[in-house]
């Protein structure tokens, strides 16, 4: 069509501006790309150590406790029953479950005490649910029946605690009792969850049941499956075969604040995309008036010899378009670029941090990489090449509205 046909012209005819304007739009990619990147990256890992190290793929619990879970009481525990295992491993997708005890602690050095979490734990059967033992960077696992146990080496170096020592735990019985347990530090571990290698100590589940006087009770079941984007379907079929109390709670259950948050910044992510992108715009705007106002006697000759004024706004639309079309290849382009350099090196947090960790509400530390989606490019490709094109519609219209002899007379 010849309007397309001027539009091309048009683009060619002065480069170095549209090859300017298209790499503010190219930019503008790139951030947003490279934004969402990391939280795509933040995101994954985040939601792989709450999985691997914390709560797996589903748990099982009296919904009583559940509610209150956070206070680690000793009440409306689980009596483990083979019924109840059976049903949990006809699950689908089902791979493995293990038995937790959670419990508070208050962790003493002789001189210093600090409250931490306890967690008695199955060891025969938590290593095929969790990777906490994939994180040890002293020692090993303790030995089931004993008093051993583990500890991040952040919450050692916190306590002045080294392997091998004893730590005094102050623990409260179901009865409202004080007992205690004097655990020789057998382990140390280091996950990229930060809160739990400061504020977790790990235990035999027979020790902590025989100290806390609560029997072979358990707080709630774990279980993997091979697949996390079943979690939430499976925990709904669960709970309907599962008799009251007991309810099956997904992955997204247990860390639903975190899930809520990173949706607020997805949110978060779209209004820097909408931001950037407008004022991306303000470059396709000066464009097309620029080059409206250097053929203003071409435009007033050919709306004198009938040029309509639709075809005069299509062809400054069309140019637009084309330099979102070129800024969106570009920025894609760079975008790609861009996160495979991330990728190859990381972001290390203790470096930017100087050896801390850099959370911001995410259970991560250690080197971040950065996650990408298909989606992602195909959204802002095109989102940029619709943000040119209408913000070339009104300085468009401007333009050919122009009285045929005012402009060509430059009036």
């Amino acid at each position: 069509m010849f309007f397309l046909k001027m539009a091309f012209k048009n683009l060619t005819r002065h480069k170095r501006r549209t090859i300017i304007t298209a790499l503010i739009i190219a930019f503008a990619i790139l951030i947003y790309v490279i934004t969402e990147g990391l939280m795509i990256g933040m995101t994954e890992m985040s939601f792989d150590n709450i999985i691997n190290l914390e709560s797996g793929h589903l748990q099982v619990a009296d919904q009583n406790y559940w509610e209150d879970r956070k206070e680690l009481q000793l009440k409306n525990l689980i009596t483990p029953a083979a019924e109840i295992e059976n049903k949990i491993s006809q699950t689908d997708g089902f791979e493995a479950l293990t038995r937790r005890l959670n419990f508070a602690v208050n962790l003493n050095n002789g001189i210093d005490e600090l409250p931490v979490t306890g967690v008695g734990i199955n060891l025969e059967t938590d290593s095929r649910v969790f990777e906490l033992d994939q994180h040890l960077v002293a020692g090993r696992m303790p030995e089931a029946g004993s008093t051993e146990i583990i500890m991040g080496a952040k919450l050692a170096e916190l306590m002045d605690f080294q392997l091998g020592d004893y730590a005094i735990m102050l623990i409260r019985t179901e009865e409202k009792t004080f007992n205690t347990i004097d655990g020789e530090i057998v382990g140390l571990f280091n996950t990229p969850h930060p809160s739990l290698n400061e504020s977790n100590v790990f235990l035999p589940l027979s020790t902590v049941q025989e100290r806390l006087n609560v029997e072979d009770k358990i707080s709630h079941y774990v279980v993997r499956l091979n697949d996390q984007d079943l979690a939430s379907n499976a925990a709904e079929e669960l709970s309907s075969r599962l008799s009251a109390p007991y309810q099956a709670y997904s992955w997204r259950d247990a860390a639903r604040s975190l899930v809520t948050m990173l949706e607020m910044q997805d949110i978060e992510t779209q209004i820097i995309l909408a931001i950037i992108l407008t004022l991306a715009a303000v470059g396709i705007v000066n464009t097309v008036i620029l080059s409206a106002l250097e053929r203003m006697e071409e435009l007033g000759m050919m709306k004198a010899l009938g040029m309509h004024e639709r075809e005069i706004v299509y062809t400054f639309m069309g140019e637009a378009a084309g330099i979102g079309l070129i800024g969106g290849v570009m920025g894609v382009i760079m975008g790609i670029i861009g996160l495979a350099i991330f990728n190859i090196n990381g972001i290390d947090m203790a470096t930017m941090t100087g050896g801390g960790d850099m959370t911001y509400g995410f259970p991560l530390s250690g080197t971040i990489y950065a996650g990408w989606e298909l989606e992602s490019f195909i959204f802002v490709f095109v989102y940029g090449v619709v943000v040119s094109v209408l913000a070339s519609v009104l300085p468009a219209l401007w333009a050919a509205r122009k009285d045929p002899v005012k402009a060509i007379y430059h009036r």
